[in-house]
């Protein structure tokens, strides 16, 4: 009895961490692209604010298109994230990730985030150490933020504050309160994307 071959896998393109250095003669990109990239990197740097500027701590990864020189995925480091999941963060963050969130209301960071309006009142916030399930959910939010401006471009802010009926009518900010409920969300967007069943 002969064995049937396998064909073989292609090999992945090599990753590169990003943020990549731009090229001046980078053709034009998708606003899409665009607005994860720029999603990933503001969000990149509030966390280098957090905690350190080391290598090892980039969230993001971007692989190289090989059939469309322009476009470049994103993929989230989950090790890295389980890393820096497990430490507090002060509570002057909060208001730097905001700003980087694209969110429009303030009580949409109380969802996502899952805080207390007396603590979103606290100007500054301070140096006040805050649970790392905080840290967890600001990761979290991060990569569904990400992945939402993949799909809408600047428009993914606001498609995560909106009710959606797959969701029992609740927004995916609320939705992925958990890791169960944000993986939901990530196959939403996905089916979106590439035009699966949800």
């Amino acid at each position: 009895m002969t064995a049937a071959r396998r064909p073989l896998k292609k090999a992945p393109a090599a990753a590169v961490r990003y943020p990549q250095p731009v090229k001046t003669a980078t053709l034009a990109v998708a606003a899409e692209d665009a607005a994860a990239h720029g999603q990933a990197a503001r969000f990149q740097r509030v966390f280098e604010s957090a905690y350190g500027t080391e290598p090892q701590r980039q969230l993001w990864v971007s692989f190289p298109d090989k059939e469309a020189a322009a476009h470049a995925s994103l993929l989230f480091d989950r090790g890295q994230a389980a890393e820096l999941a497990s430490h507090p963060v002060q509570a002057r963050v909060i208001d730097e990730w905001f700003a980087a969130s694209g969110l429009e209301r303030r009580k949409d960071l109380q969802i996502a985030l899952n805080l207390t309006p007396s603590m979103l009142s606290r100007k500054g916030g301070g140096d006040k150490d805050l649970d790392a399930s905080v840290t967890e959910r600001m990761l979290r939010h991060s990569d569904l933020l990400v992945r939402a401006a993949e799909v809408f471009g600047d428009d993914g802010p606001a498609w995560m504050t909106k009710p959606h009926p797959l969701l029992d009518g609740k927004t995916p900010l609320e939705f992925a309160s958990n890791e169960f409920g944000a993986e939901r969300v990530r196959e939403i967007l996905s089916a979106i994307e590439y035009g699966g069943v949800v």
